[in-house]
């Protein structure tokens, strides 16, 4: 594996805060606002504005290895979209809106359908890839040295006091 560029600082608690913040404008910047989900062995939990959806899909998130370091990675797919690459091109232009360097990333067996990334100086990266069966965000943290971000020694009471915190948001449900 070859070493990051750069490592930043950061708890594990910063960085999942800042994986949820991608996610939820990504979200925002489709205009899918229903459908998103994480799956988890074949069950499928959807992302919401309940914090017990959002409990259950960062309950399992632990750094990966990224040289010294570590980094969060979550991934979300939202099925049948029907504009879906009007949808695509509405998470791009959000992404370039907040300075992300945008490139694409081309498929040799589906060369139209919009598959891209956006990296940050720091490592971060975003990236969509979108077909006529639905669109699959991935969200990728920088790689940070801070202990509470280590692969080899976890330590979770923060994160762990995070998730309970998580439980405590006021959440109002769609009235329909």
């Amino acid at each position: 594996m070859s070493e990051p560029k750069t490592y930043v600082g950061g708890t594990l608690v910063e960085h999942l805060q800042w994986v949820e913040e991608e996610i939820d404008k990504a979200v925002a910047a489709s205009g899918v606002k229903d459908g998103w989900f994480k799956s988890f062995s074949g069950e499928e939990i959807e992302w919401t504005d309940d914090p017990k959806s959002r409990y259950e899909i960062f309950g399992s998130l632990l750094p990966w290895t990224c040289g010294r370091g570590g980094q969060l990675v979550q991934d979300l797919v939202v099925r049948d979209v029907p504009a879906w690459a009007e949808t695509a091109g509405r998470i791009r232009a959000g992404w370039e809106a907040d300075g992300w360097v945008v490139s694409d990333i081309f498929s040799v067996e589906r060369p139209d359908n919009p598959y891209f990334r956006a990296d940050r100086e720091d490592g971060a990266m975003l990236s969509l890839n979108a077909n006529d069966e639905g669109l699959i965000l991935s969200v990728e943290s920088p790689c940070s040295g801070d202990p509470t971000m280590s692969t080899k020694t976890l330590r979770l009471e923060e994160r762990d006091a995070y998730l309970e915190e998580m439980l405590e948001r006021p959440y109002q449900r769609d009235e329909e």
